[in-house]
């Protein structure tokens, strides 16, 4: 019987990531992060590269909750402080994003702004506009503001508190105080193409998209394509998508107690149950 003849060929050998020298690994995972984003989102963030930024191109999606957020216990525990911001809290308020005069120009529009701190430090604002119109900062978008409504925007929370419910608080606390006194009944809100968080957080709080908003800005000139969405079954945009399962197209998250907190948040998370479902399907 012949002997089997030799391979004197070398096994391959899967590198770990962490062997890999520094620069490959970097490279390595930004490219699995922009294969995970949306095409659009990856052609945008080209765009932004160009000096001068003559071209861009965005998709806005706005969202509308029609009635005064609901109160919940869970809010009221906590260390995290909620209130009004004024003119003074303009370091804490750059603190968190450094964009000082973007926040003056704000302030002398008389436009409202809610803060979060915990230990003296600001780790989250939320912008909110009562008057009948609003313009969009970078598109000069006219965001009409009906009489009974106001209007959310520049919702953010530093990133070592995304999972401590901040957002939720911002709407259940402050929100609902403010609609009560100014007696409105509907909040608007808008989210940009691609962010799934924001949108997903939206439609898990009770949020329905009405209108589509494709933008195209070339220099200072902005050309806006809008379309309105109506009915209650609206398509979700396609790159919507509910990792956990909750909130999804279908899924009805079970009525049980709050669930655990992330690991280093400062509340635990609301009930399951208090996050309503969003009803829709994905687009083909």
């Amino acid at each position: 019987m012949p002997s089997p003849v030799p391979d004197d060929r070398e096994p391959r050998m899967q590198i770990p990531q962490n062997m890999l020298p520094r620069p490959w690994s970097r490279f390595l995972m930004r490219v699995r992060q922009v294969r995970r984003r949306p095409l659009f989102v990856n052609l945008r963030s080209l765009l932004e590269r160009i000096p001068f930024k003559p071209l861009d191109i965005n998709c806005l999606y706005f969202l509308e909750y029609s009635s005064v957020p609901p109160h919940h216990a869970n809010f009221l525990r906590g260390r995290v402080e909620v209130r009004g911001a004024t003119i003074e809290d303009l370091d804490g308020l750059t603190a968190c994003k450094p964009i000082p005069r973007v926040f003056l120009q704000r302030f002398k529009a008389n436009d409202i702004c809610a803060v979060a701190v915990l230990d003296g430090r600001i780790i989250g604002y939320q912008w909110i506009c009562t008057k009948p119109v609003y313009v969009e900062e970078r598109y000069a978008y006219r965001i009409e503001v009906p009489p009974d409504t106001i209007y959310t925007y520049d919702i953010y929370i530093v990133p070592e508190h995304r999972l401590a419910g901040i957002w939720f608080k911002f709407y259940s606390l402050y929100l609902r105080e403010m609609m009560q006194r100014l007696h409105r009944q509907k909040i608007i809100g808008m989210v940009d193409y691609g962010n799934r968080l924001a949108m997903n957080t939206h439609l898990r709080f009770g949020f329905k998209l009405f209108r589509r908003v494709f933008i195209i800005k070339v220099l200072r000139k902005s050309l806006f394509i809008t379309r309105t969405l109506r009915g209650d079954a609206i398509a979700l945009p396609q790159w919507v998508s509910f990792a956990d399962g909750a909130g999804a197209p279908g899924h009805t998250p079970p009525a049980s107690s709050p669930a655990p907190a992330a690991r280093g948040s400062s509340r635990p998370e609301p009930p399951a149950a208090w996050l309503p479902n969003q009803t829709g399907r994905k687009l083909d």
